[in-house]
């Protein structure tokens, strides 16, 4: 890849799936990107399978007839590069290695190329087994009993090991079953360390609603700062099955959502710099309801 876009048809597979997690998701809340499910993976792919005329097909269930090894290919290269790019603001790098194999097997990577720090991957089963996956000796996942045509797509993305060079390995319970690997040189994104104020908020293990408070007025004024107003955000308390900005009931939280095009700067600079740390301590001293409702009312 040495850093060009995928083919106009891969990259807009990539921006389909995100808009449609995005769409599925909550809009109140400080809550991450979630991983797209196999079905959206599927949908997504094979809707652009057949809208560019090839023949590949996910699974022989989903678009009978077709290739399958391209479709799978596809579909894991898109999950890898989604987890990378959209969901951890991350840099794929060179050219990526797609394999096909059945028992168990070792895959060479050799040395990475400049600016790579990280191997990622994608896998998934075409028959049923039982997989795990190391990474110059340290397992990345599994074992996991993995179902073909209702399992998600495994991910993962390792540090690169001292020696510069990478070898993965792939062991299955079942010497028959096939399955497929997708993977590539990567370069993590830079994560701002925590700012003075929120690890002076965050140094006794407890957080205050004033430092809280504190905490998330310099999220905002970062993202504003960074051409990414959030607006209004009160306190939000919740009570017999509701939200409200009054103080009573569970809680307070910030209830809040970020725009797409803003997620980089919120999960690389801002949250970390500002935020994360203070809110995840508050989010144990206050967890929030199970699946409340997702907008705060007056009432």
């Amino acid at each position: 890849m040495n850093d060009r876009e995928l083919s106009p048809r891969l990259t807009a597979m990539r921006d389909a799936i995100a808009a449609q997690v995005d769409a599925t998701g909550a809009t109140a809340g400080p809550r991450r990107r979630p991983r797209p499910t196999r079905t959206t993976v599927i949908a997504v792919v094979a809707a652009f399978v057949l809208g560019s005329g090839l023949t590949g097909a996910l699974t022989a269930a989903a678009l009978p007839g077709i290739n399958g090894d391209t479709a799978l290919e596809t579909e894991l290269a898109t999950s890898a590069r989604y987890q990378v790019e959209a969901t951890n603001h991350g840099t794929l790098i060179g050219t990526p290695v797609f394999q096909t194999d059945h028992g168990d097997a070792t895959i060479p990577l050799g040395r990475a190329p400049e600016r790579a720090d990280r191997v990622t991957l994608s896998w998934t089963c075409r028959d049923a087994t039982t997989l795990t996956v190391t990474v110059d000796g340290t397992v990345v996942g599994g074992p996991t009993r993995c179902h073909p045509g209702s399992s998600t797509p495994e991910w993962a993305m390792q540090p690169l090991s001292a020696s510069g060079r990478t070898t993965v390995t792939v062991t299955s319970s079942d010497a028959s079953a096939v399955y497929g690997v997708w993977l590539s040189w990567a370069k993590a994104a830079t994560i701002a360390r925590p700012s003075a104020q929120q690890a002076a908020e965050t140094a006794d293990g407890v957080v205050t609603q004033d430092e809280y408070t504190a905490a998330f007025n310099r999220l905002q004024a970062c993202l504003t700062q960074a051409g990414i107003p959030t607006g209004t955000t009160p306190l939000s308390w919740f009570r017999d099955g509701l939200w409200s900005s009054r103080p009573s009931g569970q809680g307070p939280w910030y209830l809040y959502s970020t725009p797409s095009d803003g997620l980089d700067v919120f999960d690389t600079q801002c949250s970390p710099r500002e935020f994360a740390d203070v809110d995840a301590i508050w989010q144990q001293e206050h967890p929030m309801p199970v699946d409340p409702p997702a907008q705060p009312s007056d009432g």
